[in-house]
């Protein structure tokens, strides 16, 4: 049954001057053996997993958002069951390359490097990068031609896990010897790559494919032994599926914590920014339309998911309570019914149902956590407050009250000391406020 709050979770709210920026962001895995393999922006770091993990207890892990992977395999590494899910295929990517890494030789990694990198030298036969709209463009010429015999010789290595790591390898530097950038809500360009760009991007001198890839197989060789010693166990579970469809097949308290970081409000759409990455996996343009519609509504182009819903739920009540929480919650409807009045003055009018569907799609995974976590299991989040047309939304006191409706007491929700800015848009018109970054703990 729904418990009733003893204090609103907005009375909550407390300032933690150890909460840092770094533990929040993936900026923490830089340094970290396997994590830093991979330059992966929207997560949080491996330390910070590790510390709420051993506050929550338990033996089973959850992370409905699983990005680059990084709470299942933390939590593969402490010993415990996990499992994650993520539209985004990166996670299962990550999970598969740091168990190859876990059971293979080093030297036949690096035999199988050094043979790449002679037929990236080549003048051998290749397979061309298979480019979508968005990416046209993004390697010189030279490297456009390392890249086809690199995927030429990746295809005819007989071992799966080699072929997986060398695979990664040469993913994981495409920004790098690219002319673009991730910047948020999509890629930055540089204008040798021959596009129109407004906002000038100057890499300066890019590396060559092959010199980019040997430094990163050198960065993999060097982090194997640990890789080898820590993620060894059982393979955590990484499905590549929306939580929205997933969540639904998990078993009543089946889990202990969970530990997430969703999407945020904020318009970022991630199969741009990780359209190079997202290309090299072979998704053609019909197959980045689908990943973006199935995502978790943080777009302006995310259509609503209500009939979709209603097929994978059949009979459940699940997604029609979830649609009364929202339409009940005092502190959405105020900032829905401001953004409606000032619709006309928008710079986008799908921004009101971007935060409507984003808000009815987070009551629906709040709700099955509800149902999936045990009885004194805790769920930990991170995300950001948004604002709209100066309009502060509280996403962290709203998502609070879904999970008070869902079961949870929300035991704390804490602030990083610096806020995020707001755009340099919204300042212009409506000046400097910061908004809050926090973690939410909610007990069940």
């Amino acid at each position: 049954m729904p418990q009733s709050p003893t204090k609103s979770p907005g009375k909550k709210i407390v300032v933690d001057p150890h909460l840092t920026r770094r533990a929040v962001s993936y900026q923490g895995n830089k340094t970290s053996p396997g994590f830093r393999w991979l330059k992966f922006k929207e997560g949080f770091s491996a330390s910070l997993v590790e510390s709420l993990l051993s506050i929550s207890g338990g033996k089973s892990v959850l992370d409905p958002f699983s990005g680059a992977g990084t709470t299942i395999l933390t939590a593969c590494k402490m010993g415990k069951r996990s499992v994650g899910m993520d539209v985004m295929p990166i996670s299962e990517k990550m999970v598969g390359v740091m168990d190859s890494a876990a059971h293979v030789s080093i030297n036949d990694v690096r035999d199988a490097a050094d043979g790449i990198m002679l037929s990236m030298k080549g003048s051998g036969d290749g397979i061309p990068f298979e480019h979508l709209r968005i990416t046209r463009g993004a390697f010189p010429p030279r490297t456009e031609r390392e890249l086809s015999r690199a995927r030429h010789a990746i295809k005819s290595i007989g071992d799966e896990s080699i072929k997986n790591i060398i695979n990664f390898a040469v993913m994981s530097v495409l920004e790098e010897v690219s002319y673009t950038r991730k910047d948020g809500q999509f890629l930055r360009w540089d204008p040798r790559s021959g596009r129109d760009v407004a906002a000038v991007l100057d890499k300066g001198r890019l590396p060559l494919l092959n010199k980019a890839f040997e430094m990163k197989i050198k960065q993999i060789i060097e982090d194997m032994p640990h890789v080898k010693s820590a993620y060894a166990g059982p393979r955590p579970v990484a499905r590549t599926e929306s939580s929205l469809k997933a969540l639904r097949k998990m078993k009543p308290r089946s889990i202990d914590a969970v530990v997430t970081s969703p999407p945020y409000a904020n318009r970022y759409d991630y199969t741009r920014t990780y359209a190079l990455e997202l290309a090299w996996m072979g998704y053609s343009e019909t197959g980045i339309s689908a990943l973006r519609q199935a995502m978790l509504t943080a777009t302006v182009e995310n259509r609503p998911k209500g009939e979709w819903l209603a097929k994978v739920y059949g009979r459940s009540s699940l997604p029609g309570e979830a649609a009364d929480v929202c339409a009940k919650n005092r502190r959405l409807q105020s900032a829905l019914k401001y953004l409606k009045r000032h619709a006309a003055e928008l710079n986008n009018p799908h921004i009101i149902r971007l935060v409507e569907n984003y808000f009815a799609e987070m009551a629906v995974i709040i709700a099955e956590l509800g149902r999936i976590v045990r009885k004194n299991g805790n769920v930990f989040m991170v995300n950001d407050n948004v604002r709209y047309h100066g309009m502060d939304i509280p996403v962290d006191i709203i998502l609070s009250e879904f999970a008070e409706k869902s079961g949870f007491t929300c035991e704390s929700i804490r602030a990083l000391p610096r806020g995020k800015g707001n755009s340099s848009q919204q300042m212009g018109k409506f000046g400097r406020s910061e908004l809050r970054k926090c973690i939410y703990r909610w007990k069940r």
